[in-house]
């Protein structure tokens, strides 16, 4: 029997917050409620398109969706305030000529906001729309440019996924569930019900308010995490892995490697250029960091097929990993050009390839590109107490000429990286611990003619406690080289 295909929407905010009032503005609303997301695909659609309609009805006829969200979230201990457009159709002092576009009595609007730890809500359904409903969802989605309030910046996607990839509930996501009114500590969400469409649009020509259609539905969370876990998991020092996949069947060398990414470095840094950012002062981006500097800069990464016993070790995309240190307004912009400023990150031009190279966004989940494993970012961040090599790591230094020399020296890299010290270092001196991950030559480990390249070698890290990824190590771990795949603790891949 095959699994059952759900249906799901993406909420990626591209601020570590969601920024909505709860109804009586006590506080910020959490969970978010679906009517929200109802609402924002209603306000990008054409009243006029029958088709666009027959889609919005479609979604509002289904039972409402379990809401999955972040299980570490807290209520912002200020709250946000900003500048913001408003619907207002009557003018007021001072106007445009003054503040243009914002009609708001010349103060700022402020706003409860929930930070999240990690910038992502879900929104499922048991049951998949047709294909032509889903294309038109999914086109719709990817004009909606906020979530809540105005400020809360996001990009949102549909996605069919399997029943064993929804994410687990526990350590990292909560899910909010329908549920009776009958039941016990249940929550009233805001959600969609067949007849919404209209009642919004005539809501909209009466001058009425969106939140006075909706109805209350019954929630009920659950996947609350266990008081009494035994693993605590360490954070590593990457809040973000930013994928994208290569066209399907398109594969490059892993000898590449340096050369893939030194172009994603230089690309990322032109588009944040175009859209009138001082990269000179995002030290996370160009990585180049006065004496004594502690910050951890972005890891440009090219991502392999590995781990399979039909692994042949090329790569099928690329990522860009954030720190968790990054500054706030440079996470934003970044997340803004990779994501969404002229269509995203589209194309790759890399030395010796004749033509730019494709690229799609795989975003959090299943999407037509991302199938492959390689390309999914929870292949490389999920906590694992042990990891191996996908690319070989290059050494930071030269080993000491003693019995456990290069295993120390590997040990100290992790720690050099923002890692946690590991309770047990193998290393090999030539092959690779994971089917296909591949040897490189040593002119693949040079980013620059005439650098002399230190040693590289697989290796495998056992640590004490779970530690989340992405996990890179060594001299070239800011081009991608050293990267490392969790794995089950007998050395299968996880």
């Amino acid at each position: 029997m095959s699994d059952p295909v759900r249906f799901r929407i993406d909420v990626h905010l591209l601020d570590s917050s969601y920024h909505a009032s709860a109804l009586d503005r006590s506080g910020a609303e959490w969970p978010p409620h679906p009517y929200r997301l109802f609402c924002a695909l209603v306000s990008v659609a054409d009243e006029h398109d029958p088709v666009q309609d027959a889609a919005l009805t479609w979604l509002e006829e289904q039972p409402p969706p379990t809401v999955r969200v972040p299980a570490r979230s807290v209520e912002a201990a200020e709250p946000r305030r900003a500048w913001v457009p408003t619907n207002a159709v009557e003018r007021k002092r001072p106007g445009h000529a003054v503040l243009p576009g914002r009609i708001c009595g010349g103060q700022p609007k402020q706003w409860p906001q929930r930070n999240l730890a990690e910038p992502m809500v879900s929104f499922i359904w048991p049951q998949c729309p047709p294909p032509g409903v889903h294309a038109v969802l999914q086109d719709l989605l990817t004009r909606i440019g906020y979530f809540g309030r105005a400020s809360g910046h996001a990009l949102l996607t549909a996605v069919r996924v399997g029943e064993e990839k929804v994410a687990p509930v526990g350590g990292r996501w909560h899910k909010w569930s329908p549920a009776s009114r009958a039941a016990k500590d249940v929550e009233f969400l805001r959600a969609p019900y067949p007849g919404f469409l209209t009642c919004l649009r005539r809501a909209h020509d009466e001058g009425q308010r969106a939140f006075q259609q909706a109805r209350p539905h019954a929630y009920q969370l659950i996947g609350i995490e266990s008081a009494d876990s035994k693993d605590t998991v360490v954070e590593g020092p990457y809040a973000d892995l930013i994928p994208f996949a290569f066209p399907s069947g398109m594969s490059l060398d892993p000898s590449l490697t340096l050369k893939v990414t030194s172009s994603l470095r230089s690309k990322v840094s032109g588009i944040l250029s175009a859209a009138g950012h001082d990269v000179d002062q995002m030290i996370a981006v160009h990585g180049h960091k006065p004496a004594g500097d502690h910050r951890r800069v972005c890891a440009f990464m090219a991502l392999p097929f590995v781990g399979h016993r039909h692994a042949d070790g090329r790569l099928r995309g690329v990522g860009i990993a954030l720190p968790r240190d990054l500054d706030p307004a440079h996470r934003k912009a970044l997340l803004a050009v990779l994501l969404r400023f002229g269509g995203g990150l589209r194309k790759l031009s890399v030395p010796t390839l004749s033509r730019p190279i494709p690229l799609s966004y795989a975003g959090v989940g299943d999407t037509v590109q991302s199938t492959l494993q390689a390309v999914r970012a929870e292949r490389w961040t999920t906590p694992s107490i042990q990891w191996t090599t996908a690319l070989p790591m290059v050494l930071d230094h030269f080993p000491r000429r003693t019995p456990n020399g290069i295993e120390t020296s590997v040990a100290t890299s992790c720690v050099l990286a923002g890692f946690p010290e590991p309770r047990s270092v193998e290393v090999l001196r030539r092959g690779a611990y994971l089917p296909g991950a591949p040897e490189l030559p040593p002119d693949a480990l040079r980013r620059k003619a005439g650098e002399r390249p230190l040693l590289s070698r697989h290796v495998r890290l056992h640590f004490a406690e779970p530690v989340t990824g992405p996990l890179i190590l060594g001299s070239k771990k800011s081009y991608g080289l050293g990267l490392c795949v969790p794995v089950a603790a007998r050395g299968g891949a996880a």
